[in-house]
């Protein structure tokens, strides 16, 4: 950025503004000058960092001058304000220096404007320089710090240790003060080299030399040092760098124990020459070919290759050893007993100096059981980052979800029943509603939890899933159903039954080819308990006309990852997924199936005598319209309906983008300020923290919590979601006014 230059003058009296900028265009011509009354662009003026130094015209006010001040330090708080004063409100102007003013002139000696300006830029130029020669050498320090070999600063005259980074403290174990009190004699198993010690003093001097360094526990570690004298204020200090070389000394040690590993290894590996000829085998070649080492050596390494479509890339693998090519792949060989199994070979080549192709390295692994359990691992792999994005893919969908009810819940709220749209408006409610339930079972099922548990009619939860089916499984079934003709009740999450049908009718929509049938039928039936009793089951039939599962095949459709389907039209999780959500129910589910035929599976769940609860229609809830409510969202949309939502039951709201400023606003305004509304999860400042803040500065505050996270997310800081009223977005306008109007209802 460009040195600052300008001036920045607050004034409203147009005949003073002439005056300054005439005089300081005459003594001042190298700097800018700009008037103006406005605090707000005098802020953003100050904020472009092209400001040098800025006046004020006290005329303004006692209030204005102080609020400028105010803006002027919490941007800038050394840039200089000067005052100008009519002579005999001198007084006045004396006390803005207190409070941070740098001068004031007056308006009959206007003269003196030039050299105060002068005097008060060159100072906050001086500082400006102070701060930035400090940052300089705190980042150097940063850099010799953040350096991986260990740098030393010595004594010229005796190897006395002045400095020595974070690298070397670490190394040496020893601290920053003790070592500053040793010399590098002191932590060398050697001491320095003959002679090493003369000259320094004469020439400039550079050495170079191997030694071992003392750890301050007593091991050691050998390490190339390289020093270099350095003059300084007519004095020498000699600089130091230590490189540890402990895996370059090892190196050796490893190539003889790899020559050892690689017989021992439980690969096989092999090299030949350039024509392929086999002269070095391990021992787990020979285990897997049965050959012993001398009949091995000499032979071609595709003689035990299985002849398939698989060999011609081994060999072509082979070929392109000689342009420096590695190669990765899977292929045959037949083991000792003449069985094939498939092995993940890898070849590469040895090249000569010249680039010339030497060797050939092949190792190879048998994979034949890994690659059944591969396709399990591949979907395991993709659950588990599901798992982890879900939570963050789930809250901005709530946030969006949130400003969708809320907009849509004004639009109702301002319509007339009696409007052709109303009913579309009404229907955008009752899909949020529905998104709100199903979000919120995405993120409990991860987390193997019941989230909305109750007592449901099986009859009407399946004419419920039946009546959108047709939607998810398209026109290649007839669906028909079979209900009981009396009521049966169980205890469920409705989300997740649903979730059980569709699976199991999407199973039955791939296995039909045509002409087909979905038969979902429920009934009551007593299966004999553990302890010699009966219990009452409700039964849920889904059945199809589709190609069947053979007998084989069937004891394994439950396992995870198992799938009857051709590869890639499955993951193996769909059923795995309905036997566990039925458990959760603490219910069982089997499968009958015959190929040709067709394939049922048989739901049993507990049957509970409690009734499901009446749908009442909710009543309006009126608002309390003298309530003062301070609203903190950091999502823009979400906060601006939420705003229009409140504004439109009367209450008057106060906007904050995050917990830093609405704990700014509290602590101006919490007397007018009836109850708070927070978001929990926001940058800058949470809602956790901003409640502990406004909690110090006063004990009785009403806050309502909102999230869109399940639970255990903010389960810190001594926070306990059921300690206080916390709702999951997508909230709903309705229930939010209701929970506001209870909490001020309490506090009045």
């Amino acid at each position: 950025m460009e040195n600052p230059t300008g001036i920045i003058f607050l004034s409203a009296d147009k005949q003073l503004c002439t005056e300054i900028q005439t005089y300081l265009g005459s003594v001042c011509c190298d700097h800018t000058f700009e008037v103006t009354s406005d605090l707000s662009t005098f802020s953003e003026k100050l904020l472009s960092g092209k400001t040098l130094i800025s006046l004020a015209d006290t005329g303004l006010g006692e209030t204005y001058i102080s609020q400028a001040l105010s803006i002027l330090k919490s941007i800038d708080h050394d840039l200089p304000l000067i005052l100008v004063t009519n002579k005999d409100k001198q007084e006045q102007a004396a006390k803005y220096i207190s409070s941070g003013a740098a001068d004031y002139v007056t308006t009959d000696n206007l003269i003196r404007l030039c050299p105060v300006i002068k005097r008060e830029v060159k100072s906050y130029r001086e500082i400006a320089a102070g701060k930035k020669a400090k940052q300089e050498i705190k980042e150097l320090q940063n850099i010799i710090n953040s350096a991986e070999d260990e740098i030393y600063v010595l004594n010229g005259s005796d190897f006395r240790i002045k400095f020595a980074n974070r690298k070397a403290m670490q190394n040496l174990r020893y601290s920053e003060e003790k070592l500053k009190c040793m010399s590098m004699n002191d932590i060398m198993t050697e001491v320095m080299p003959v002679g090493f010690m003369s000259g320094w003093d004469k020439v400039r001097t550079r050495k170079t030399f191997y030694t071992r360094m003392k750890r301050g526990d007593g091991t050691v570690y050998p390490a190339e040092a390289v020093f270099q004298s350095v003059k300084t204020d007519g004095k020498t200090a000699i600089l130091g760098i230590i490189h540890d070389i402990t895996e370059k000394e090892s190196a050796k040690q490893q190539a003889m124990i790899l020559n050892k590993a690689i017989d021992a290894s439980a690969s096989s590996v092999i090299i030949t020459d350039e024509d392929y000829k086999i002269f070095y085998v391990n021992k787990a070649y020979c285990a897997f070919t049965g050959k012993s080492r001398s009949e091995a050596i000499g032979g071609d390494i595709l003689d035990t290759i299985v002849k398939n479509d698989k060999m011609a890339d081994f060999r072509r693998a082979l070929e392109n050893c000689s342009g420096g090519q590695s190669w990765v792949g899977e292929y045959n060989r037949l083991s000792k007993d003449g069985e094939e199994f498939i092995v993940l070979g890898s070849v590469s080549p040895v090249l000569n100096e010249k680039g010339d192709l030497q060797n050939i390295v092949i190792v190879e692994e048998d994979i034949t059981e890994r690659l059944r359990i591969k396709s399990q691992l591949m979907h395991a792999q993709k659950m588990e980052t599901v798992g982890e994005l879900t939570s963050g893919i789930a809250h901005d969908f709530t946030n969006m979800l949130t400003a969708i009810g809320g907009f849509a819940s004004i639009m109702k709220r301002k319509m007339d029943p009696e409007s052709s749209f109303y009913m579309y408006v009404d229907k955008i409610v009752e899909l949020t509603i529905r998104a709100k339930s199903l979000t919120q079972n995405l993120l409990t099922f991860s987390r193997k939890q019941m989230q909305s548990e109750r007592v449901l009619n099986l009859n009407d939860l399946v004419d419920t899933v039946s009546g959108f089916l047709s939607m998810v499984i398209g026109n290649k079934l007839e669906i028909r159903k079979e209900l009981s003709p009396e009521e049966i009740n169980i205890v469920g999450d409705p989300v997740q039954l649903e979730q059980v049908i569709i699976n199991l009718a999407t199973n039955a929509r791939d296995a039909v080819a045509k002409d087909g049938i979905l038969t979902i039928t429920t009934d009551r039936l007593m299966i004999s308990s553990k302890d010699g009793g009966f219990k009452e089951y409700a039964v849920i039939s889904v059945k199809d006309n589709g190609s069947g599962i053979d007998e084989k095949k069937l004891k394994k459709i439950f396992e995870p990852f198992y799938t009857t389907k051709e590869e890639g039209k499955g993951t193996g999780l769909g059923l795995y997924i309905v036997s566990d959500i039925i458990n959760r129910h603490h219910g069982m589910i089997e499968c009958q199936s015959e190929p040709g035929i067709g394939t049922e599976f048989i739901i049993k769940l507990p049957v509970t005598e409690k009734k499901p609860d009446e749908l009442k229609e909710e009543i309006e809830v009126k608002s309390t319209k003298s309530a003062v409510i301070l609203l903190i969202e950091d999502e823009k949309m979400v906060r601006e309906s939420l705003m229009n939502a409140l504004d439109a039951y009367g209450y008057k709201v106060i906007e904050a983008p995050n917990g830093k400023e609405a704990v700014e606003i509290y602590s101006k305004q919490h007397n007018s300020i009836d109850l708070v509304i927070s978001d929990i999860v926001m940058p800058v400042m949470d809602g956790i923290e901003a409640y502990a803040r406004m909690s110090a500065i006063n004990p009785d505050v009403k806050m309502i919590f909102t999230t869109g996270y399940v639970g255990e997310t903010h389960k810190r800081d001594n926070f306990d979601e059921s300690e206080h009223v916390v709702l999951l977005k997508p909230l709903l306008v309705k229930e939010l006014i209701k929970r506001i109007e209870q909490l001020i209802s309490k506090k009045q």
